[in-house]
């Protein structure tokens, strides 16, 4: 192996680790001797060359954008050049002597809380360099932060950017993904979570292994990491902050790595300040009598003591239940606080949000209401009941929570976000779209609200600015699968087929689960003929999830398409053990008999379509071609009419046009067109 010079020069001096998305060398250039480098292989998840093609273009483009990181930020790795090779794509990154941050870790050895603070603010002011320039690291871990020789300083390595794009392998789920991650969704706080697990690992003495373990100490219902115990006091600020890393959701997780660089200056600010009163009192202790000093000494002990009927230690202690995901012992606690002062509105607002997580929004809209009457300038608590009121589906009452926590806050973006939302589940679209347009200007890289107007503007028929609003987000964060799948969504209308592939594409490329983007590339290759491709993203989506409905219905509907009408069938009976009720699994399955000659089954299942769904106008279509057939001719025209009906009532004009010209045959209105009459009935994918 050591033979071989990788791209000609790079010799192989080690194998730093082998898995199954790739190698990683130590190597030194052949050229410039004693000159080490780190050169990591990565597979590619196809051969189809067009695959490859769309990967290049990935694989040029991030690589491009992680050199810029490299010469931005002298603690983060540097990437010094990129090759392919035998389909083989390969980065070459700059060797770092030091020691990762495992070395640091461990049961015998963890890090003081000063050290998990200095640790955290380190890698956070790295993070505001890479997520400005639209980057997400993937991978944060003990493994992956170097500890440099020459300076002691921490640096952040090895980006999982390029190697997602690459490769449908997810590395790291057990050690610290958050579930949007493992989701597709990712977030620029994803590395924050991630980052938050590192701080738990080093307070507990956690190795990677056993951090991993973390997730059977979640609280079953909210998702959230329990990791305090008794035997590790925190710092109760260090705690609240990192417990804000780690939620479940990260729509309540801290949203910048700005916003946590802050509140960590904060607890610096706040033990200095102990730290010079406590030489102060030193100072006066040191020239008081031993009576004064035994009553200090008593008077402490008093002050130490618990006192468990505060209300305001009690409503402390549910928010600290609450930020670690322990809703049900927040609730108990807010409601003994409550008890103590029926007029406390942190508390009832604090609830609200518990009961909210918990799912009980009846609960949380009650206790917001209270809050907002104990104090009706809390803008928060009007932004938490418009929530509450939306999951209500009560959008009227929601969109006036949320105007009214603008009028107390007029910066709040997340406000102009919730209440966009109302407002196009009300069909106010033009004033969803101002407020997705005015969170996006309080917030310029708010990219829900640039998806969201996107997905708005598109059933607007607005698709040239629905696709800049998706440009936007992919231009922000380049890995953002959603972006590429709504893109492709907005091509495929346009009937832009071949730009609507590439951007399936690369949305599975980035999240290799994602079903509805291999679904819609299915579609396409499918229309495009492409048989095998198409039947192998909907054979991937049942592999990945084998109860999806929709992918046999799909599936049967490709199979249909060059013949295969038992196969067809196959696929819709499937989706029907699934779902007895799914109308157009019963409408196309009729259409696999009646291909077969089955008039019998045929017309069972449109009919079977039609009492499941009597406004289903494909089956009232499709019966009448059977019908037809059956030479019931009174029947067929009672059905086409009732086609006829129902897809004017849709803004089905084709498919209208259709019933009408059966009519018209049936009642001899015109000569029959051989060429237009039905070999087979018409087709429903939903």
């Amino acid at each position: 192996m050591n033979s071989h010079l990788l791209d000609g020069h790079y010799r192989i001096l080690k194998v730093l680790n082998d898995e199954e998305n790739g190698k990683t060398y130590l190597v030194e250039d052949a050229n410039l001797p004693s000159s080490q480098f780190i050169i990591k292989q990565l597979h590619s998840s196809s051969s189809n060359p067009q695959a490859l093609t769309i990967l290049r273009r990935l694989f040029a483009s991030k690589i491009t954008t992680l050199e810029k990181l490299g010469q931005e930020h002298e603690r983060i790795q540097k990437l010094i050049a990129y090759f392919e090779e035998n389909e083989e794509f390969y980065i070459v990154q700059e060797f770092i002597p030091g020691n990762p941050l495992t070395d640091e870790i461990n049961q015998e050895q963890s890090l003081r809380e000063d050290e998990v603070i200095s640790l955290l603010s380190d890698i956070l002011e790295i993070l505001v360099v890479v997520h400005s320039y639209g980057v997400i690291h993937r991978n944060i871990k003990p493994a992956n932060i170097i500890r440099r020789e020459s300076d002691k300083k921490l640096v952040l390595v090895n980006f999982e950017t390029v190697n997602e794009a690459m490769s449908n392998t997810v590395g790291n789920m057990e050690y610290n993904m958050p579930i949007e991650q493992i989701n597709g969704n990712l977030k620029y706080n994803s590395d924050i979570y991630a980052l938050g697990i590192v701080a738990i690992a080093a307070l507990l003495g956690l190795s990677a292994k056993e951090i991993s373990h973390l997730r059977n100490q979640k609280n079953k219902l909210t998702g959230e990491i329990i990791w305090q115990n008794k035997n590790l006091k925190v710092n109760r600020k260090l705690a609240k902050i990192i417990n804000r890393m780690v939620r479940f959701d990260y729509r309540k997780r801290y949203q910048y790595a700005t916003e946590v660089l802050d509140d960590l200056k904060n607890i610096n600010v706040e033990q200095y300040q102990q730290k010079q009163h406590q030489k102060k009192l030193l100072l006066v202790v040191a020239g008081i009598t031993a009576c004064i000093t035994l009553g200090i000494g008593v008077w402490q002990l008093r002050l130490s003591k618990p006192v468990s009927d505060d209300q305001s230690t009690l409503y402390q202690k549910g928010v600290n239940k609450y930020d670690a995901g322990n809703y049900e012992g927040a609730i108990e606690d807010f409601n003994q606080a409550i008890e103590l002062d029926p007029q406390n509105a942190l508390a009832y607002n604090r609830r609200g949000d518990a009961y909210y997580r918990l799912g009980d929004y009846e609960q949380a809209q009650a206790d917001s209401s209270q809050a907002i009457l104990l104090n009706p300038q809390d803008a928060n608590a009007y932004f938490d009941r418009g929530f509450a009121f939306s999951e209500l589906n009560k959008y009227k009452e929601a969109i006036a929570d949320y105007t009214q926590a603008i009028k107390l806050n007029s910066k709040d973006a997340y406000a102009y976000y919730g209440r966009g939302l109302a407002r196009a589940k009300s069909k106010d679209n033009k004033g969803a779209i101002e407020d997705f347009s005015k969170a996006i200007a309080l917030k310029p890289q708010y990219n829900e609200a640039y998806l969201q107007r996107g997905i708005l503007r598109r059933r607007l028929r607005q698709r040239l600015e629905a696709i800049q609003d998706f440009d936007k987000i992919i231009k922000n964060n380049p890995t953002d699968a959603k972006a590429y799948y709504q893109r492709g969504l907005t091509q495929s209308i346009n009937k832009q087929k071949y730009a609507a592939l590439k951007d399936y594409t690369d949305a599975v490329n980035i999240n290799p689960k994602y079903i509805e983007a291999y679904l819609n590339r299915g579609d396409i290759y499918s229309d495009l003929g492409n048989k095998v491709e198409a039947t192998e993203d909907y054979n991937t989506i049942l592999q990945i999830d084998p109860k999806f409905i929709a992918a046999y219905i799909h599936r049967g509907i490709h199979r249909f398409s060059f013949g295969d009408y038992k196969g067809a069938i196959e696929d819709y009976t499937a989706a029907l053990k699934l779902d007895a009720n799914n109308v157009a699994a019963y409408n196309n399955r009729g259409n696999a008999y009646l291909e077969l000659g089955n008039k019998k089954a045929a017309n069972q299942d449109y009919s079977r379509a039609i009492a499941i769904n009597a406004n289903n106008a494909l089956a009232y279509y499709n019966r009448g071609v059977i019908r037809t057939k059956q030479k019931n001719k009174h029947g067929a025209i009672a059905d086409f009419k009732k086609a006829a009906k129902l897809f004017r009532q849709q803004g089905e004009k084709d498919s209208y046009q259709d019933a009408q010209r059966e009519i018209a045959i049936l009642q001899n209105k015109s000569a029959p067109a051989p060429s237009t009459r039905p070999k087979s009935g018409k087709i429903g994918k939903n």
